[in-house]
């Protein structure tokens, strides 16, 4: 079983990446997920050798990408990689490991503050610029040639895309603020995109989409006017359910895209959710079991509270996914959700009892080195 950690080029570039190897080596892992395209955010680093929080840069790439691949959406290399390029790096000084290009697909806030068009877009029509659309064909070519790109860096084994579909409308965008508390109806109703080709996607199935989002505009401002709860409820309305269903098969189609033009030596995961608990993710989305089938397997963060919740979210997984699916699942061996060596061990042997594929640990740079013991001891 592949066992794997999370990691940031930047901390590989001011720790060592020769060093960072033989930590993860020492605790057992043989495995790597580098972010190889990456958001905005503000990290604490508490084993650092210098400064302690470091803020990447929006929307960029960790490798240098070849402009000709792509059309009107143009990835950007990060400032770091003309001084330490990751990949090449663990390509020569950790040879043994099995690296997985950890991608952030359409969470791109560099690139939807210059394209709004192509964003996601609220039924009152506001351009949500951290969230490209999945059902944008330039977004779809973007995606497929970027996992391309990135497949053809050196030592490259999988791609693993992380928000390939639809935000929700909260997803700690950079001071992400509201003074009045949204239900969780209210949220997916302002999370539910009605851009222009979403709406074309979603006349072809035969649903009046026009008449949808004048539903959701008289719920919505009625609920800012003086809280009344939405009339309609998205997850059990026939044409919300409908419309849903044409959201899924709209992620699901473009991951089977990608999957298609990728060389067969190179494996496609798909981290299907960034929903706590992973119940939540048709909000993005993301159908399990459909998506199951056209990736190699599922990337599934387990971010509960304490081992008890954890096990229960991950054998909802592979319920949702069914018995055939391939999953791995990530684990945070550290604080909130587990509180030592005992209860990662607890979790470790859950992911297993739900027949997981691989086991990843996420992240290296935000965790203290302590965590690295409790992993060694789990596994």
């Amino acid at each position: 079983m592949r066992r794997g950690m999370y990691v940031y080029a930047w901390d590989l570039w001011q720790e060592g990446t020769a060093a960072v190897a033989g930590r993860l080596r020492d605790a057992g892992l043989n495995a790597v997920s580098l972010a190889t395209a990456y958001h905005a955010g503000k990290f604490l680093r508490p084993h650092a050798p210098g400064g302690k929080v470091w803020f990447p840069e929006d929307g960029t790439v960790y490798f240098r990408p070849h402009p000709a691949r792509y059309g009107r959406l143009q990835p950007q290399a990060a400032a770091m990689v003309a001084e330490y390029d990751a990949l090449p790096a663990l390509a020569r000084e950790a040879d043994d490991f099995h690296v997985t290009s950890w991608t952030v697909g359409l969470h791109n806030s560099r690139l939807g503050a210059l394209h709004p068009d192509l964003c996601c877009q609220t039924p009152f029509g506001d351009s949500l610029i951290n969230a490209l659309c999945p059902s944008q064909p330039e977004v779809r070519q973007y995606l497929t040639a970027l996992c391309l790109d990135t497949a053809a860096q050196p030592g490259i084994g999988e791609i693993a895309i992380e928000a390939p579909g639809f935000q929700t409308y909260r997803h700690g965008h950079h001071q992400e603020f509201e003074l009045i508390k949204l239900p969780e109806a209210v949220e997916t109703l302002l999370g539910t995109c009605f851009c222009a080709a979403c709406l074309v996607r979603a006349k072809a199935v035969g649903l009046d989409c026009d008449a949808l989002a004048d539903q959701a505009r008289r719920d919505l401002a009625a609920f800012f006017a003086d809280g009344a709860a939405p009339v309609l409820n998205p997850q059990s309305d026939p044409d919300w359910r409908a419309l849903q269903a044409c959201r899924a098969d709209t992620v699901t189609s473009l991951v089977a895209e990608v999957r298609a033009a990728l060389d067969p030596v190179v494996s496609l995961a798909v981290i299907p959710s960034v929903q706590t608990p992973n119940a939540l993710c048709w909000r993005e989305g993301s159908d399990l079991a459909a998506l199951a089938k056209v990736a190699d397997r599922l990337e599934v963060p387990a971010y509960q509270t304490g081992p008890a919740a954890i096990a229960q979210d991950m054998d909802q997984v592979r319920a949702a996914a069914g018995e055939a699916a391939a999953i791995g699942f990530i684990l945070r061996p550290t604080w909130p959700h587990v509180t030592g060596p005992d209860d990662l061990a607890a979790c470790v042997a859950s992911a297993r009892a739900a027949g997981a594929a691989q086991l990843s640990f996420y992240n290296y740079g935000h965790m203290r080195l302590q965590s690295l013991d409790w992993i060694a001891a789990a596994l």
